[in-house]
C-alpha cells in the first residue's frame, strides 16, 4: 500500500516542510502536489466535491482512499509510529509552530478554508508539542491552567486550553484556500530583501546576527514575510549555514504575534510521558527561553514588543547553543 501526502507545491515553505516530512517517515509517506493534474483528476474520481486542505491518500491497486482532519492525523500516527510522529512534530513547529506563528484568533476560519493546506500538519501535530491532553491535563490544578506570565511569554502546563487572556494576532496565508474573503484579508507573501536600502527603511527593530559565524557558514540571505493588502511587516528571517546547504541557523524578528505569546511543554521521544518545561534564560539580548528540537533547540525573546527567535540546528550540544547565542551582534539599525 502506498501513502501520500497532498500539499501545495505553490508555497515554498510548504514545499520544504513536505520534503523533510518525507525524509522523515523513512519511506512511509511520498508527498505530492494537490496542483498536479493527474492528482486533481484522482481527486474527482474518488472524492468528488474536494477542498484544498491537506490530505492523506492511500492507494491499494485500484482501492483509493482519502483522509483529511482527524482522521487524517489518526492515521498518519498509525503510519509513522510514535518516535517519527514526534519527529514530524517538532519539525512542523520548526517551521510553522512557534517560528512562523498561529492564527489563533482565525484557527476556525483558517481550518474550515484549508488556508493552511502545504503546511499538511500543522492544525493536526501541534498538539503532539504539548502532550495528550486527556492524560495531562488531571494531573495539573485548575487554577495553574493559566500558566505562568514571564517576560513577554505565557508559560502553559501541558494539556492547557489556550487561555482567554491571549491577544490574538493574525498570519498571513501563504498557501492556496478556498475562503475567497480570508484570501483576500490575510494573503501574504515571503520576500528576499533586496535590495536592503529598500526595505531598511520599513524595519523599526533590531535585528541579530552570530558575530562571528561558525566555522564553513554564511549569510544565506534575508526574508520578509509581508501582508498582500496591507503591506504590513510580518516577520523577518535571516538565514545562515553552509553555502548551497540549507539554514541552520535561523533568526526570526516576528512584530505581530500573540501577546503573552503562549508556549506548552514539549516532550521526547525516550520519555514521553515526561515535558520538557520551557528553560528561563539569561544569555540572550534579552531574558527568554529555551526548548530543545529534533536537531538543536529554539530560543525566544521579545524586545521593544517584538518576538524574536533564534533556531540552531546544525549542533545539538548545549554548550555550542548557548556560545552561539551570546555571540548576537546587532546588525540593524
Amino acid at each position: 500500500m502506498a501513502h501520500y501526502l497532498l500539499y501545495d507545491a505553490g508555497c515554498s515553505l510548504c514545499a520544504a516542510l513536505a520534503r523533510e516530512v518525507e525524509a522523515l517517515s523513512e519511506g512511509r509517506l511520498r508527498v505530492r502536489s494537490l496542483r498536479e493534474p493527474e492528482v486533481q483528476t484522482l481527486l474527482d474520481r474518488v472524492r468528488p466535491g474536494w477542498r484544498w486542505e491537506p490530505m492523506l491518500l492511500e492507494a491499494e491497486g485500484e482501492r483509493v482512499r482519502v483522509y483529511t482532519g482527524l482522521a487524517m492525523r489518526m492515521r498518519l500516527v498509525r503510519i509513522l509510529g510514535p518516535a517519527r510522529a514526534w519527529r514530524v512534530a517538532q519539525l512542523v513547529a520548526r517551521f510553522g509552530g512557534p517560528v512562523l506563528g498561529v492564527d489563533w484568533g482565525r484557527r476556525r476560519l483558517l481550518q474550515q478554508g484549508g488556508a493552511l493546506a502545504g503546511l499538511a500538519l500543522l492544525g493536526e501535530w501541534i498538539h503532539l508539542l504539548r502532550g495528550p491532553a486527556s492524560s495531562a491535563a488531571p494531573s495539573v490544578p485548575t487554577s495553574k491552567m493559566e500558566g505562568e506570565l514571564w517576560e513577554g511569554f505565557l508559560l502553559l502546563p501541558p494539556g492547557a486550553p489556550l487561555p482567554a487572556r491571549v491577544q490574538c494576532a493574525p498570519a498571513p496565508i501563504l498557501c492556496q484556500t478556498s475562503d475567497p474573503e480570508a484570501e483576500a484579508e490575510l494573503r501574504g507573501d515571503t520576500l528576499p530583501m533586496v535590495p536592503w536600502e529598500k526595505w531598511a527603511s520599513r524595519v523599526a527593530f533590531p535585528l541579530y546576527a552570530p558575530t562571528p559565524l561558525p566555522p564553513g557558514f554564511v549569510f544565506q540571505g534575508a526574508y520578509a514575510t509581508v501582508f498582500r493588502r496591507s503591506g504590513l511587516l510580518f516577520s523577518i528571517s535571516l538565514a545562515f549555514g553552509e553555502a548551497g546547504g540549507e539554514p541552520v541557523v535561523r533568526l526570526i524578528a516576528q512584530p505581530i504575534h500573540p501577546s503573552p505569546y503562549p508556549v506548552w511543554p514539549v516532550y521526547s521521544p525516550e520519555r514521553p510521558e515526561e515535558p520538557i518545561w520551557p528553560e528561563k534564560v539569561f544569555f540572550l539580548p534579552r531574558p527568554g527561553i529555551l526548548l530543545p528540537s529534533a536537531r538543536g533547540h529554539l530560543m525566544l525573546w521579545q524586545e521593544h514588543g517584538v518576538l524574536y527567535m533564534l533556531i540552531i540546528e546544525h549542533d545539538p550540544h548545549r554548550e555550542m547553543t548557548i556560545a552561539l547565542a551570546q555571540s548576537l551582534q546587532r546588525i540593524h539599525p
